[in-house]
């Protein structure tokens, strides 16, 4: 295709997004039929068998690839203070524990906090606020606890951010490193018991934590298929999302919305092919990948086991919380492709933006990507600052299909299928050379440890 009519193309994406979508299909089956999807699961594998038969509804062959998994699964939780019970909720990966010590409150937990406090710290159970410290330079909670293990604190207990005795699974762990070690274990209570213990820590009461958590080596799956490029194959696109959830969560915001919209976008570009023959330029990589809510561990076993043998990808978007807000543009860890893909945005005439992260953000799929030097990214929403108030239940039961908002899905499938076609017929000439080095990502990686990441 050397002159593709960019006018009727977008006429029918636009089109069948809005009125073919089957976006809330693809999410019902997800959060109501299959559920829960902790990874390593049943309910994990249902997940990605399901994507894999959308790719093959669509006439697009799906790889279903088994990777080794270090899971943790959580048996029973609880905290006592006397003969009163609270709520309890431990991060994810929190070791075993049984443990009966005094109860102190750090406060946030930050240096002048923590300097009188010295002599009471060395086994104790720590009651510690995870937010920043109004005012105070930003000192990252995983930071914080560490601080708290070298003064010899056994375990740590943190209210939720939300009211109503509304708990989430946290993690406490820093992703760049090995996701399954924490630096103390700590456990969430609800705000309302967080109140409650600080109260009992100034009555140098003593509080009772017990864990009990089996940690073992599972299998999870990545799903992968390409919709194959007709001029150009010296490097593919990639689209991913994940399919995992955390242990108790329906998912539907984090993320079969963005599973939805991954699977929406290729039944749209596919549809382009069957029925028109309108092919992508340069081959197009759908991903659904497993066990990101456990450390990255799928895109990152996707990234080994394809990027040595195969050619690196020019670029790889991630989608994660859709729900959360309306497309606004792309968000690059890298800045040599921005002009291209400012360039490629303005095409849709729909104002759409792109901007540059400060930091190298690990908190979702497209950091192993970047770690080996390919140009990755993921869309910006307002996933922090400014998301829909019925979007603030990630990582809970409350995380469910009711609370997102279909026709800004629709919006984001038909975005993406014209954003990426006309990115896979930009010549291979008009591409910035990659010239990413691992080894400089690595020591950039380090040199931003303990640094707060930009949202805005």
């Amino acid at each position: 295709m050397k002159h593709p009519d960019w006018n009727a193309i977008d006429r029918w994406l636009m089109g069948e997004a809005s009125v073919g979508s089957q976006i809330a299909g693809s999410i019902g089956t997800l959060c109501n039929s299959i559920g829960v999807r902790w990874a390593g699961s049943e309910h994990e594998y249902m997940a990605a068998r399901f994507a894999a038969t959308q790719f093959e509804e669509i006439s697009l062959h799906a790889a279903v690839e088994e990777f080794p998994l270090q899971t943790c699964d959580c048996h029973a939780a609880s905290l006592r203070v006397g003969d009163q019970r609270l709520d309890a909720r431990p991060c994810l990966f929190c070791p075993s524990l049984e443990i009966e010590a005094p109860l102190v409150d750090v406060g946030f937990g930050m240096a002048h906090e923590l300097e009188p406090l010295r002599e009471r710290l060395a086994g104790s159970v720590a009651l510690i606020r995870s937010e920043f410290e109004p005012f105070t330079e930003p000192r990252l909670l995983t930071l914080r606890l560490r601080d708290l293990a070298s003064l010899g604190v056994l375990a740590a207990v943190t209210g939720s951010p939300h009211g109503g005795r509304r708990m989430t699974h946290v993690s406490a762990s820093d992703w760049r490193d090995d996701p399954t070690k924490v630096p103390l274990p700590l456990i969430q209570t609800s705000t309302e018991d967080a109140a409650r213990l600080k109260s009992k820590a100034m009555q140098s009461k003593r509080i009772a934590v017990t864990v009990n958590a089996e940690f073992r080596t599972a299998r999870s799956w990545n799903v992968t298929a390409d919709l194959p490029g007709a001029d150009v194959s010296d490097g593919s696109i990639v689209l991913g999302a994940h399919h995992d959830t955390t242990p108790d969560s329906f998912g539907a915001n984090d993320n079969a919305a963005g599973v939805a919209v991954m699977l929406e976008t290729a039944r749209l570009l596919a549809g382009l092919r069957n029925n028109f023959n309108i092919h992508p330029g340069r081959t197009i990589r759908f991903v659904s990948f497993g066990a990101e809510e456990q450390g990255l561990q799928g895109s990152a076993a996707f990234v080994d086991r394809h990027y040595g043998p195969e050619l690196k990808p020019r670029f790889m978007l991630a989608l994660d919380e859709l729900g959360t807000g309306n497309m606004k543009g792309v968000v690059l860890q890298f800045p040599e492709l921005r002009n291209l893909m400012q360039q490629q945005l303005e095409l849709l005439n729909e104002g759409l933006q792109c901007h540059v992260l400060s930091q190298m953000d690990a908190s979702g799929d497209m950091f192993p990507f970047a770690r080996q030097g390919i140009p990755s990214s993921f869309l910006w929403r307002w996933r922090f600052v400014g998301r829909h108030p019925e979007t603030v239940y990630g990582h809970s039961n409350a995380d469910t299909p009711d609370k997102l908002r279909i026709r800004e899905l629709k919006e984001y499938a038909g975005f993406l299928a014209r954003f990426l076609l006309r990115l896979s017929h930009v010549p291979a000439a008009d591409w910035p050379e990659n010239r990413l080095d691992v080894a400089d990502i690595a020591q950039r990686i380090e040199s931003e440890r303990g640094a707060v990441f930009r949202t805005m």
